[in-house]
Formats: C-alpha cells, structure tokens, sequence
C-alpha cells in the first residue's frame, strides 16, 4: 500500500476493508476511490492484492472508471496464466455495457485458452462497434492485426486481408511509426505468401507520397526490399533516392543486387553503386567477377578499371579478417586473368598496373566509378547527383 496514503481517510479505508456488508455508502467512498485510481493506479504503485478490492467497489457504487479497472486486472490475470478468471471477469463486466477495452482483452483470453472461433467473434464485433471508430488509432491498429493474426492461425489466409489493410488504414494515423511498419510488415507478408505482392503494392502506395518521404523511411524500407520489382520504375527510383539521402546505403544496394539477375548493364549499375556508396567488399567484389564472368569481359575496355577497383576496395577497409583476405586475393586473381586477356604476361602485371594507374593510391576508385557511370545507358539521378557531390 502506498506510503502516502492521507491519515484523513485511513478509518473510512478501513471500514471499507471489512467483508461484511457495506458500512460506507458510495458518497463516503469516492475520496478513496478517486485517491486510489489518481494516486495509485494511474502512477502505477498499486498493489497487485487491491486491484480486486478496488475494482469491486466501483463496481458497486457504479464508477464508469470500472472497466479501465477491470480491464487491467484481466490482463494481470491472463499474465498469470489464469485464463478462464480473467475471461469471466470481462464477461461479468460487459455484461453491465459495453467496452472496447474489455472486448479486446477478452478475446485475447479466449485466444489463449485455445477458442479461436470465440476469439475472432468477439474481435469482429469489436471493429464493427460504432464506437470503435473514435478509438485512439494505436488501440484500433492493435486491434486489426490481432484479428488479422487470430483469422491467419485458424487458415482463413483471405479474410485476413481485410483487417491488414484496415490495420495499415488505422496505422497510418498514429504518431509512432512503429505501427504502421509493423502492420505493413504483416500486410507485405501474407500478401507475398499468397503470391499477391502486386495487391500488397496497390494497398501501400498511397501510404508513399512524396510529401511523406523522409517521415517514413522505415516503411520504404519495407516496400524496397521485400515489394520491389513490383514497383512501377518512377516509384521504385524514388525510394531508392531517398534510400541514399538518408544514408541507407545497404537498402539500395540489396535492391540494386536482386534486380541484376545476369543483366550486363544492372551488373554496372550495381557496381557503380557499390563503388560510390563505400560499400563493403563482400558487395563490391562479387559483382566486379560477375560483371567479368567471360572472357569476352575481360577483354573489354573497362575490364582492368572494374578489377583493380576491387582490388582496392578490398584494400581500403579497415576489417582485416579472413573473408576479406580472401576478397583481396580474389582480386588480384581477376585482376592478373584481365591483365592476361589484354596481352600482358603475369610477370609484367604490377609494371603493367603502375603505368595504368590501377592501385588505390592512383584514385582507382573514383575513376572506374566515373568510367562504369559514363557506360550505364540511362543511370538514375540519384546515382549521378551523388557522384557529383561526393566528387
């Protein structure tokens, strides 16, 4: 019990302790009860014991503030594993009328005892009360995707559309992010799963105005890396520039990397990406041998720029482990095959080199970046803005 529990009313808390019949009429009673809702639970000190005490008077004396009382003992209950008090305990007060809390927290009582069905139907009624549409939107979010959820567990895999896009609806109004990126994820999720990530593109798209941007990066990220070829080329160039405006450099590149595939002109792009966004050699590498995967590649003109910046690229970074050990010979592997594919015997490859300028010191890294840039047939804004300043 709270230490600062006013003297003044520790008789009438006393009285009001005794099991036998009411000593104190409702008038006496409210200066306790509004100490203990004021002091107690909403500053969260209250013991764990009053909570049933309490939450019967109100009960008796009629306080609307019943249900935010009973509500909180319920999911203490269902906390402590006891399912079927907490679920009587809800029944018991919605019974009295109807609440939004109580219905929610009763389904997930239902939920956890193993009655899905009984769980789904009070949860739909719940998001087709009346009142439901005046619920804080985090409280009506949390409440689409547990019906979402119950409606996937069960298999209805299509109705649980409904309350995922309703969720991302509701989402989308709250002031923490988190919410919709969480019901995004969910939405991208079954949608994917039931080879619909067209359907999950058309649902999100509203949510990715460019005035909203740089306020939902998170859910941009979603989009990009799991819905990405489906975006039509402007929207998907859009998120990738502001990928790259807030230094979200490994989104870009996993999207750049997955859209490749084998094609000559991706591969650079991808590349020239890699190169100017400072990524990792496990990045760059592996698409510089990609990109010289033939002979007819190696022979190329760009071929000893795209080697010799792997090479470097490998040598730059600070991680002197073995996989980057490993990247570093790899190059230097490539390097010497291209070396050999232009006439230059391996023994007159590092002669051959300083005269090309194609050690790091040389600005090797810039320069294949510039070269690979000038041969993308049509490469994104965002790419020549950032070379330009980063030049």
């Amino acid at each position: 019990m709270p230490e600062s529990f006013p003297a003044r009313l520790d008789t009438l808390r006393a009285q009001m302790t005794e099991p036998a019949a009411r000593a104190v009429d409702c008038d006496q009673a409210a200066s306790v009860i509004d100490w203990y809702y004021e002091q107690a639970w909403q500053t969260d000190r209250i013991d764990r014991d009053e909570l049933p005490w309490l939450l019967d008077w109100m009960r008796h004396c009629h306080d609307p503030r019943r249900f935010e009382i009973g509500d909180g003992l319920a999911v203490t209950l269902i906390g402590e594993g006891r399912l079927q008090e907490a679920s009587d305990l809800a029944e018991g007060l919605l019974s009295e009328a109807w609440d939004a809390g109580l219905t929610h927290t009763l389904a997930l009582a239902l939920a956890a005892r193993g009655d899905v069905a009984g769980a789904i139907t009070r949860l739909r009624d719940l998001v087709d009360h009346p009142q439901f549409a005046a619920l804080p939107p985090e409280i009506a979010t949390q409440a689409h995707l547990d019906l979402a959820t119950l409606l996937r567990r069960q298999g209805s895999l299509f109705k649980a559309i409904r309350p995922l896009t309703q969720a991302v609806e509701t989402a989308a109004r709250c002031d923490d992010l988190a919410w919709l990126e969480q019901a995004a994820d969910m939405l991208i999720e079954q949608l994917v799963e039931q080879g619909g990530a067209e359907e999950a593109v058309e649902i999100l798209s509203p949510y990715l105005s460019p005035g909203l941007d740089d306020h939902r990066l998170g859910l941009w990220q979603r989009v990009l890396n799991r819905l990405g070829n489906q975006l039509d080329p402007d929207l998907r160039e859009r998120g990738m520039a502001l990928m790259v405006r807030a230094g979200d450099y490994r989104t870009a590149l996993n999207r750049l990397v997955d859209q490749a595939g084998n094609d000559p002109q991706q591969l650079l792009l991808a590349f020239t990406a890699a190169l100017s966004l400072h990524a990792p050699a496990e990045v760059t590498c592996p698409l510089a041998a990609r990109l010289l995967a033939s002979d007819s590649a190696r022979q190329g003109e760009s071929a000893p720029l795209i080697a010799a910046a792997s090479v470097a690229v490998a040598e730059s970074h600070d991680d002197k482990s073995q996989a980057q050990a490993k990247w570093h010979r790899d190059g230097v592997v490539q390097l010497i095959s291209v070396a050999k594919h232009h006439g230059i015997l391996e023994e007159e490859v590092r002669e051959w080199a300083e005269k090309e300028g194609l050690y790091h010191e040389h600005g090797v890294i810039e320069r294949a970046t510039q070269h690979c840039l000038d041969n993308i047939d049509r490469p994104p804004e965002w790419l020549i803005s950032h070379i330009k300043q980063a030049g």
